[in-house]
């Protein structure tokens, strides 16, 4: 074919067209190379501040591995696009830039110095002796995927931000006046005495008619409703799963149990006594005292003021040891005990009170450890690779059932699953591989298509089909008869609870104490602690006692209805609050929380105003040509 190509365009016929092409690209390409034509990878755009596509990407790839550590998800750019991510660093830098623009005009000025301060007072930058280590900066950028002058620059627009934001806020200041109304309202608090008619303790109902049931189930059809079901197949790709299939070779077991050799090896360690002291004198006569005969703990609680749970060092290994003290230590024999030794900690004397032999664990001892180790690996490289032939094969048109035999992985099926994860019969679906995310893929899917990937948190992979979609509809009377009469019984207790309650809070406002109209009612009454507006107080019982409490004046009585029963309410006393009296760092902390909330109010209309003052221009075909 290729000498058949050669021999042709060797005719005239070829040269001219091979000429007609050279012109075609003269008037058509290389204008437009020239030209250059939309090369602009400018997406953000404030007067002469212009934000490339690169320093957008720096940004969003920082957030995305921020997530990333967060969460334990891989996410890609596109996904990132289509959670909101990419508009939200978008927005947020087209803000930075109007923020720049203004401190700019305004002759606001960020130097090198302060953005270096700035830099080394970061917590995440500084090294075990507390200082900024370069190293550590390096290195946390390069987690976050951003390059140093990127995030210098990034700095230098927050340090800016800031300063325009500390300047307007500044006097975001709550006044004295709206502190006092503020906390009297909220601290405010009031006492009631209560009558509760249980709704349970209303049994003597009228029993439903066979009629009135079935004009109940027909009135209040969406009690009875049977949720969507949904049926589904689907493949789920795991590392454990590939792990039992995957054989290691005991030649490929021996040689990586080889490579690890020493970390199946354990060091001699040795429990040790020890006594410490700062000068060498005292130390001395320790060691003269314990040459005599005299017990070790007994010389360490006279001598070094040490006791007995102060003197063990227990699994220590030469190594542990700082100095030469290691090599004194395990030179000795059981039982031995060293001269005083020097060491950047003072004096010290050792005894060794047992010794454990260094000792290597064998190739049978590691094997199905090391067996099922390797395997794993393994498994963990074939597994993105299937993940890829899986979405492949679907892509191509294969069903789900062909791609997984391809793949010699089981398809499974769901019956008839509530978006809750629950079957028809009301029990709870188990061993769903990401089962929110399943879930939410099932209920997302059309009927007779596939989801999309999902990843699980072990690194599972999965996709799913929807086989079936049973729409919710009305559960037949017949089905739910029993539940259909408990809950017409129910209503009417209900309903009976409610009248006895109003008749009894009827004797209460015709003059009769609620103590003794509820003793009258074989009912007991209590007096709530005090309460605020938003329920603090009442413990157990409901807020909207709260509610209503405040709405009424001492002496005022109200029937209060609650899922269980019927509260008579007779509201005894109100406290009001008095700032003067408020505990230690009420008022600064309510101040704050005020001023915080004026700061974001300002902060708010600020942005607003400036990106008013200062259009963004954002470019979309720049967006959609890099992301």
């Amino acid at each position: 074919m290729l000498q058949s190509i050669r021999t042709k365009t060797a005719s005239w016929l070829v040269k001219l067209l091979f000429v007609l092409l050279v012109l075609s690209f003269a008037v058509w390409g290389i204008e437009d190379m020239f030209r250059g034509g939309n090369t602009s990878d400018i997406i953000i755009k404030v007067e002469d501040i212009e934000i490339p596509a690169r320093q957008v990407n720096e940004r969003l790839q920082s957030e995305i591995a921020t997530l990333r550590q967060r969460f334990g998800q891989t996410i890609t750019t596109e996904q990132a696009r289509q959670l909101g991510l990419l508009d939200t660093v978008i927005d947020t830098m087209a803000t930075d830039a109007v923020f720049l623009a203004f401190a700019r005009d305004r002759g606001i000025v960020v130097t090198d110095a302060m953005v270096r301060e700035a830099i080394a007072a970061e917590p995440a930058f500084r090294g075990p002796d507390g200082s900024f280590s370069r190293d550590q900066f390096v290195a946390a950028l390069r987690s976050v995927g951003m390059t140093e002058d990127g995030y210098v620059q990034t700095m230098r627009r927050e340090l800016m931000r800031q300063n325009v934001i500390n300047a307007t806020l500044a006097s975001a200041s709550a006044p004295d006046i709206l502190v006092d109304r503020l906390y009297r309202h909220r601290a405010e608090k009031r006492v009631a005495d209560l009558i509760f008619v249980a709704n349970s303790s209303m049994q003597d109902v009228a029993a439903p008619t066979e009629a009135e049931l079935v004009e109940f189930h027909k009135n209040n059809e969406r009690r009875y409703l049977a949720p969507e079901y949904r049926s589904v197949s689907y493949v789920t790709l795991t590392a454990a799963a590939l792990a039992a299939e995957t054989l290691i070779p005991d030649e490929d077991l021996r040689r990586e149990y080889e490579a690890r050799a020493a970390s199946y090896a354990t060091p001699e360690t040795r429990d040790l006594s020890q006594m410490l002291f700062s000068d060498e004198e005292k130390a001395k006569q320790a060691a003269t005292a314990l040459a005599s005969g005299q017990d070790f703990a007994a010389v360490a609680q006279e001598l070094a003021g040490m006791g007995p749970g102060d003197l063990t060092l227990a699994g220590v290994s030469q190594g542990d040891l700082v100095g030469g003290l290691g090599d004194a230590v395990f030179a000795l024999p059981e039982g031995g005990v060293t001269e005083p030794l020097n060491s950047p900690f003072g004096w010290h004397i050792f005894r060794v009170d047992s010794i454990k032999p260094a000792s290597t664990r064998s190739f049978d001892d590691v094997r199905e450890e090391l067996r099922a180790e390797m395997a794993r690996e393994r498994a963990l490289d074939q597994l993105f690779e299937m993940a890829n032939r899986l979405e492949d094969g679907l892509a191509s048109g294969a069903t789900l059932e062909e791609t997984a035999q391809t793949l010699n992985a089981p398809v499974r099926k769901l019956e008839n699953i509530t978006r809750a994860g629950k079957t028809a019969e009301g029990t709870d679906v188990t061993d769903l591989p990401a089962p929110q995310r399943f879930l939410e893929a099932a209920f997302q899917t059309a009927e007779g298509q596939q989801s999309n990937t999902i990843e699980g948190q072990d690194g599972s992979f999965t996709v799913l089909r929807v086989d079936s979609v049973t729409e919710p509809a009305v559960k037949p009377f017949e089905s739910v008869r029993e539940q259909v009469r408990e809950d017409v019984l129910a209503e009417r207790r209900a309903e009976a609870a409610k009248q006895k309650a109003e008749a009894l809070a009827e004797q209460v406002k015709g003059g009769t104490a609620i103590a003794e109209v509820a003793s009258t009612a074989g009912i007991s009454s209590a007096t709530t602690a005090p309460f605020t507006r938003d329920g603090q107080g009442l413990e157990n019982l409901p807020r909207s006692l709260a509610s209503a409490a405040f709405r009424l004046t001492t002496g005022a009585v109200q029937v209060v209805g609650s899922q269980d029963g019927q509260y008579v309410m007779v509201l005894k006393e109100i406290r009001p609050a008095d700032p003067a009296q408020a505990e230690e760092g009420a008022l600064d902390q309510l101040r704050q929380a005020l001023n915080q909330g004026m700061g974001n109010d300002l902060y708010a209309s600020l942005t607003a105003g400036l990106r008013q003052t200062y259009p963004v221009e954002i470019d979309r075909a720049v967006i959609d040509r890099f992301f």
